[in-house]
């Protein structure tokens, strides 16, 4: 599947909060963004396939219509795509190198009757990022968003992957999911929950003619100044008619908590998460997507040449574990940001590990992040990082090697 699975907590908050306007208006934003790039993101010993090295950058450029109260339309183009080379003199240009641009999101918003409706490829992300986040792109959809009082109600249709508009299987083909998630707050306590049921159908892919099921609940609250956010997914398992592996029939259970805090010196975080053997996420089984669950750096960087050394370690030892990002997995790392002067300080740690060993190569790894930020104009940063992730070497066949990354960045919004 080329698409998402599940439904967009991020855009359904939106559906209620536009601004006023007595006309239409447009903005035009975006940013620019370079990154130099010296590093090593494979876990076998061999340099050969370990290095890379160059400058990376893009740009990109939102345009947001609004012609109403109720109705506008939204455009998210990269003009230079999601990782370009920055070229030599020789190569006479710095287009994108598909030669096309990259349009990630496009999609209107309106209103019917009392009901928010929001159509086209839109980001999504939902209960806290563990049961979806988009990683930048888009993802088909037709949402419906309703306030009652505190709670608001949202139903969906999200496009997993369209098949064949025309000809013999144009009807039979498709994988849908269909959502319904309740959004609200009560005494301090916010709340998600979240129904998702994937239908796949009889023509489509790898699972034709089956379906499963998810149901997730996140609840935070502050207190005392220490925000907490916990997250639970149980998934029923997946039912099809035919033969299908023993783990994919199997439900399962993944539980998060991600904790954050301020100190007279700057700010701290952490998080912990736990993903049983039997658990099967919706994105990470079914598509060929990332789940950007955005723990930490090491798992998810962004930005052009970005790196992403956990989830590579997570998928990526040869193993015949069902070991992927969020499946068969624990895991937990703390971070802090430190101000000193113009400086921004941010190291983190992180640490995870296989739930139930099925032959992977290594079964835990230790990993870290440094990030050293300053503003050098209105808009202007630049940044300097550096990313290790230190796999253990349980295989007697194959040689396990640390990763890493030094980096030096430039961004611009606008």
């Amino acid at each position: 599947m080329k698409k998402s699975l599940i439904l967009g907590a991020a855009a359904m908050a939106a559906l209620v909060a536009v601004p006023q306007a007595n006309a239409a208006d447009v903005k035009i934003g975006g940013y620019y963004m370079m990154r130099a790039v010296n590093q090593d993101t494979t876990l076998t010993e061999n340099d050969a396939l370990d290095d890379t090295q160059g400058w990376f950058q893009r740009m990109q450029v939102d345009i947001n219509a609004k012609i109403s109260d109720k109705t506008s339309a939204h455009l998210h183009t990269r003009i230079l795509g999601s990782s370009d080379t920055i070229e030599g003199a020789t190569a006479g240009n710095a287009q994108d190198s598909d030669g096309a641009m990259d349009v990630k999101r496009v999609w209107m918003e309106t209103e019917v009757y009392g009901v928010t409706v929001k159509a086209g490829n839109m980001p999504l992300s939902i209960n806290d990022k563990f049961l979806f986040k988009d990683d930048g792109g888009s993802y088909g959809t037709i949402l419906l968003a309703k306030n009652f009082g505190s709670v608001t109600a949202v139903a969906l249709n999200v496009r997993a992957d369209e098949g064949a508009t025309v000809g013999a299987n144009a009807d039979t083909d498709d994988a849908n999911v269909y959502g319904v998630s309740l959004i609200g707050k009560s005494g301090g306590i916010s709340y998600q929950g979240t129904w998702a049921h994937l239908a796949i159908e009889e023509d489509y892919g790898t699972y034709p003619d089956s379906t499963n099921n998810w149901i997730a609940l996140t609840v935070g609250a502050d207190m005392g100044g220490v925000k907490l956010t916990g997250t639970g997914i149980y998934e029923l398992g997946h039912d099809q008619d035919g033969t299908v592996a023993d783990t994919l029939e199997d439900g399962g259970f993944m539980g998060a908590l991600r904790v954050k805090g301020k100190t007279g010196f700057g700010g701290w975080n952490a998080y912990g998460f736990y993903a049983a053997e039997s658990f099967n996420h919706p994105v990470e089984t079914y598509t060929s997507s990332r789940v950007n669950q955005g723990l930490s750096k090491t798992w998810f960087q962004g930005g052009p040449g970005g790196t992403v050394l956990m989830e590579s370690w997570a998928t990526g030892d040869g193993g015949t574990s069902n070991k992927n990002n969020l499946q068969n997995l624990m895991g937990a790392g703390v971070g802090v940001n430190v101000k000193a002067g113009s400086w921004s300080i941010k190291p983190a740690i992180d640490y995870v590990t296989v739930v139930e060993d099925a032959g992977v190569n290594s079964k835990s790894a230790f990993g870290g992040s440094l990030y050293l930020t300053t503003t050098l104009d209105k808009g202007a940063t630049f940044s300097l990082v550096g990313l290790y992730v230190s796999p253990s070497d349980d295989s007697d066949t194959v040689d396990i090697g640390a990763m890493q990354a030094l980096q030096a960045e430039f961004k611009v919004k606008f």
